[in-house]
């Protein structure tokens, strides 16, 4: 059912089902199934196009060079929900996002069971001179009692793009405080590359279950993006000074740029391991597991 006469919200629901979008900004803002909540609180399901630079990308300045994608604004164009033929709910939110010359289109499709097929669509502006971007994908806090992982991919350490090699294909259980490197200095960690299936969980086995159409990339942290965030200007901090917060930090990606490795002082990845300005699109679906 599609509740329209909220002020502050677009609300769906079903059975055990309350999912709620931000008529501010369009993001969801609520994933409640069965009475447990999959967003922590406040937190919303957002685009995410950033990583926390890494030691490589600030020996060659990406800090600077891609901040256009650091939080680029979004101006929300559109937001509304449309019943399909066969009986689902499709929720539409359009945006303009001046900074990078770019539109963003994000449709949800929900079922009565709370499942969500995301699909995030981006169009760029032909000849607009706009930088590559760190990664392309979504970003899902969770709270912090959802701190298992179940997935079958590269692992069972950090690996990307251009450094997989060594990971092998399987299924791995892990927690998220094992996903965390202590670098001496904090930054970028705990990716894992070529997921066909991606489960954060709690100890009871309640949770939520990625897929997509193709091989994606999944994180989950203690620590938001932001921490692990020098700025604009290296600083010689160190991890051990971090302090891990109380949510569950779960990127999902289409993709994310290389990590280089040729060298640390101006060396950019591969061409093939970057994300230049182009047009994107990443469906995946969330499932509620128990």
């Amino acid at each position: 059912m599609i509740h329209n006469n909220q002020t502050n919200y677009l609300i769906v629901t079903a059975p055990g089902v309350d999912i709620e979008f931000s008529r501010e900004n369009g993001f969801m803002s609520k994933y409640e199934v069965n009475g447990t909540d999959f967003l922590a609180e406040g937190a919303q399901l957002t685009p995410n196009f950033w990583r926390a630079p890494t030691d490589n990308d600030f020996g060659a300045n990406l800090q600077n060079r891609y901040r256009a994608w650091h939080k680029p604004e979004m101006k929300l164009d559109t937001l509304y929900a449309a019943m399909t033929p066969e009986g689902l709910v499709s929720v539409h939110a359009a945006y303009t996002m001046p900074a990078v010359s770019a539109r963003l289109a994000m449709t949800y499709v929900i079922n009565n069971a709370g499942q969500i097929l995301v699909t995030e669509s981006m169009t760029t502006t032909p000849g607009a001179k706009v930088s590559p971007m760190f990664r392309f994908g979504m970003q899902m806090p969770m709270p912090e009692n959802f701190d298992r992982i179940n997935y079958y991919g590269r692992g069972p350490a950090e690996n990307y793009a251009d450094r997989q090699q060594s990971a092998d294909l399987g299924l791995f259980t892990q927690t998220v405080e094992d996903q965390f490197y202590p670098y001496i200095r904090p930054q970028e960690t705990g990716t894992k590359s070529d997921i066909r299936r991606w489960r954060q969980h709690d100890i009871a086995g309640r949770g939520v279950e990625i897929t997509a159409s193709a091989p994606f990339s999944a994180s989950a942290l203690h620590y938001a993006q932001e921490a692990l965030d020098a700025g604009l200007a290296k600083m010689q901090g160190h991890s051990q000074e971090i302090e891990p917060d109380d949510a569950v930090w779960l990127c999902i990606d289409k993709a994310q740029a290389g990590l280089g490795c040729v060298n640390s002082w101006g060396q950019l990845p591969e061409p093939e391991y970057r994300l230049p300005y182009a047009d994107r699109e990443f469906r995946f679906r969330i499932v509620p597991v128990k």
